[in-house]
């Protein structure tokens, strides 16, 4: 496959002083074999208007508004639909028949059943030949088909692309067999105006590939991430029914730790920087720091909002929780698979437990139960809680937590 099709996943969300620009930088890629996928997550703002003008303006993009559900909601949505699957078919090329459906993420089972083209039909209305609406939050509540052979990117809507990056990104997947292709990015601050250069990995192997979990050790890369950080093979994927964890944030650690385990042959492009990160003021890292509620706060935290006093201290209590099931999909992972018992991935569970981040002497979401049920080792938990607290010292005042668990 010398001219491979990529699939290039946006979601977007209340997005559109950014949107033009990011999808500019997609449309005009020096590498025209696309199929781009623009989920709108229940946007508020112009960001539907916007993808509906490029929509009709290029061929290659296929549009599907969503019930809001957050970006992993979004970025799985993307997955179902793009070009080859059998939902994709199902409105773009006409055929209508029922599609086979793994029966759950995050697993090794091959387990099936069968949705049938009338319960498709009630959840999704086609607006037009490459534009589908839906009420469904999270699709993979509904179906989890096997992706087909299809190479994918990620891009975040406030991001964008160079020109040639994904033209660097298939040159290096054909010519070394790859399922895996990291780059470098940019990352751009908006107060000052600024382009900084980040490696997304400091040391690398001489070779032309190498293993990813390899890569991994060799940074002692603990707090894992990956989503737009490169190109990567779909039916990696389908090893492990593998999607983003539904309802948590940092769903890119669960999902980048494991695709890493399942892929075989990786390579990372040194001195390629063709994505460009934005450091938006409005982003959820920098919301998280404001202690005063927003008027309208993310739908994953409205159920446990009275709780907590502070937006700052539900959002640490919430970010705790998420990385405590990014803790849990590894560990169940490890323990399935022929990485059992390795002793880097059991250390990174450890990494994403932190006893003394937050109060736990309220825990709506359970946190302390999900440790129990990855059995931490609780000395352990204790050594690993206790040298962070040399990086922040006043969740000194947290240790209550350790006899609570």
């Amino acid at each position: 496959m010398n001219n491979p099709l990529i699939s290039i996943i946006i979601p977007i969300y209340n997005v559109a002083p950014y949107l033009k620009e990011c999808l500019d930088s997609v449309v005009n890629q020096s590498y025209k074999h696309l199929d781009i996928v623009l989920v709108d997550d229940g946007s508020d703002d112009e960001s539907l208007d916007i993808a509906l003008e490029y929509l009709n303006k290029d061929e290659r993009i296929f549009l599907i508004s969503k019930e809001n559900g957050g970006l992993s909601s979004a970025r799985n949505m993307g997955l179902e639909f793009i070009k080859g699957t059998k939902l994709r078919s199902f409105f773009e090329d006409d055929k209508e028949q029922d599609i086979i459906s793994f029966t759950s993420t995050h697993t090794f089972d091959k387990n099936t059943k069968i949705i049938s083209k009338e319960a498709i039909k009630s959840n999704f209305i086609q607006i037009q030949k490459r534009y589908i609406k839906t009420n469904i939050e999270n699709i993979n509540d509904l179906l989890v088909q096997e992706l087909p052979n299809s190479i994918i990117h990620f891009l975040d809507s406030d991001d964008y692309f160079l020109n040639d990056c994904i033209e660097l990104c298939v040159k290096e997947m054909i010519e070394k067999d790859l399922d895996i292709c990291a780059h470098g990015f940019e990352e751009y601050h908006e107060k000052n105006k600024q382009f900084i250069k980040k490696s997304f990995f400091k040391k690398t192997f001489y070779e032309n590939f190498y293993h990813p979990l390899d890569l991994l050790k060799l940074n002692n890369r603990y707090n894992f991430y990956f989503a737009w950080q490169g190109t990567f093979k779909a039916k990696i994927l389908n090893q492990y029914n593998l999607r983003f964890t539904h309802g948590i944030y940092h769903e890119d650690h669960d999902f980048g730790t494991i695709l890493f385990c399942l892929a075989n042959r990786m390579f990372y492009i040194k001195n390629s920087y063709g994505y460009i990160y934005r450091n938006n003021p409005n982003s959820i890292t920098s919301t998280q720091k404001k202690s005063t509620f927003p008027r309208k706060i993310p739908k994953f935290l409205f159920p446990i909002k009275h709780h907590f006093k502070t937006y700052k201290s539900l959002r640490m209590y919430y970010k705790v929780y998420s990385f405590s099931i990014v803790a849990f999909q590894i560990y169940n992972f490890i323990n399935r698979s022929k990485h059992k018992g390795d002793i880097f991935l059991q250390n990174m569970i450890y990494e994403y437990c932190d006893l003394f981040k937050t109060s736990l002497k309220i825990d709506p979401l359970h946190i302390l139960d999900i440790y129990k049920k990855i059995k931490l080792n609780k000395n352990k938990l204790f050594f690993k809680c206790i040298k962070r607290l040399k990086r922040h010292p006043k969740h000194i005042f947290h240790l209550i937590n350790y006899f609570l668990y």
